[in-house]
C-alpha cells in the first residue's frame, strides 16, 4: 500500500503541479502525507456529499479535479460551505489531492482524453505554456480534426460520446472540421 505523498509525487510525475496556471491551487491540499492508503475516491469536486461517501466508504484519500480550497480561507468553521468540506475531511482523516490546470495541461491529460473520446485527429497543442520539469511542452486545450458535419449533428455526437445531459450550441452555418478543447 501507498502512502498519500507517494500517490502524490506519482501524479506529479504524470500532471506536474508546477505547470498549473498561476490562479490555481492544485496539490496536495489536506491531510497528512504519511497516511496508508487502502481505498481512493476520486471526484471532479469535493463537496459535503462526497467527503461524506469518501468517509462512508472507508476512503483514505479523495483525488479530484477541481480545487477543494481555491480562494484563501481566512476561517475554517462549519459556518460556510468549504469549512464544513474541510471539517469533515480532517475530522474524518481524509486527505485531498487536487489535479486540476496541471492535469488539463498534461499529455494524456483530460484536454487529451476529451479530444481523443471526440474522435479528433491530427491533435496538437492549442497553446504551448512551456516545458516541465522533465523537458516535455504542456499547455491547456487540444486542437484537431473531426469528421466533417453540421454542428447540430456534431452537437448530437459529443452529447452522446461524453454521456452529457445537454449540449449548447450557437449555430454560426458552417459545418464542423477542426474542434478545440
Amino acid at each position: 500500500m501507498a502512502a498519500v505523498t507517494e500517490i502524490f509525487e506519482a501524479m506529479d510525475r504524470w500532471a506536474p503541479f508546477e505547470t498549473q496556471m498561476d490562479f490555481d491551487n492544485a496539490g496536495f491540499l489536506v491531510g497528512r502525507g504519511g497516511r496508508e492508503v487502502r481505498k481512493i475516491l476520486v471526484a471532479l469536486d469535493i463537496t459535503e456529499e462526497v467527503a461524506e461517501e469518501a468517509e462512508r466508504w472507508g476512503a483514505q484519500l479523495i483525488v479530484a479535479h477541481h480545487p477543494v480550497i481555491f480562494h484563501p480561507a481566512r476561517q475554517i468553521t462549519d459556518g460556510t460551505s468549504t469549512g464544513r468540506v474541510l471539517l469533515r475531511l480532517i475530522e474524518g482523516g481524509v486527505a485531498a489531492v487536487c489535479a486540476h490546470t496541471n492535469l488539463d495541461a498534461a499529455q494524456d491529460g483530460v484536454n487529451e482524453c476529451l479530444a481523443r473520446a471526440l474522435g479528433l485527429t491530427e491533435m496538437e497543442q492549442l497553446h504551448q505554456d512551456g516545458l516541465d520539469h522533465e523537458g516535455r511542452p504542456y499547455g491547456i486545450g487540444r486542437v484537431g480534426r473531426g469528421e466533417e458535419q453540421p454542428l447540430k449533428d456534431f452537437a448530437r455526437f459529443v452529447k452522446k460520446e461524453l454521456g452529457a445531459n445537454g449540449v449548447r450550441l450557437v449555430d454560426g452555418g458552417r459545418p464542423v472540421r477542426k474542434v478545440a478543447v
